[in-house]
């Protein structure tokens, strides 16, 4: 399958590794994105029902990043995996439901 990232997966999976270069190690930083490879290799791969389902069934998840950051990502057909964004946990979650309202716009 292929795995292609949104804009606004791009855009916060920047401002998140902007913000964690603040509060963790360079270790740290370098196993987070070892996650992201990972997750998107399993993608990649078919790997796909392995993941938790959101409120909406047609978009999955998953935590990484020392279990703070959640990745979302969505099924768009048989040959394709749209990543929707990153999102760290420790925000308002109010942050999200605003986010994925404006799915429809932005993934």
């Amino acid at each position: 399958m292929q795995v292609e990232f949104s804009e606004i997966a791009r855009k916060t999976l920047a401002e998140n590794i902007q913000f964690l270069r603040k509060i963790w190690t360079s270790r740290e930083i370098v196993n987070f994105l070892q996650d992201v490879k990972r997750i998107t290799n399993d993608l990649e791969n078919g790997h796909y029902s392995q993941f938790q389902n959101s409120e909406d069934d047609s978009i999955k998840s998953v935590l990484i990043g020392k279990k703070h950051i959640r990745m979302f990502f969505r099924k768009e057909n048989e040959k394709q995996i749209k990543v929707l964004l990153f999102f760290d946990m420790r925000q308002n979650p109010e942050k999200i439901i605003e986010l994925l309202k404006w799915k429809k716009y932005y993934f």
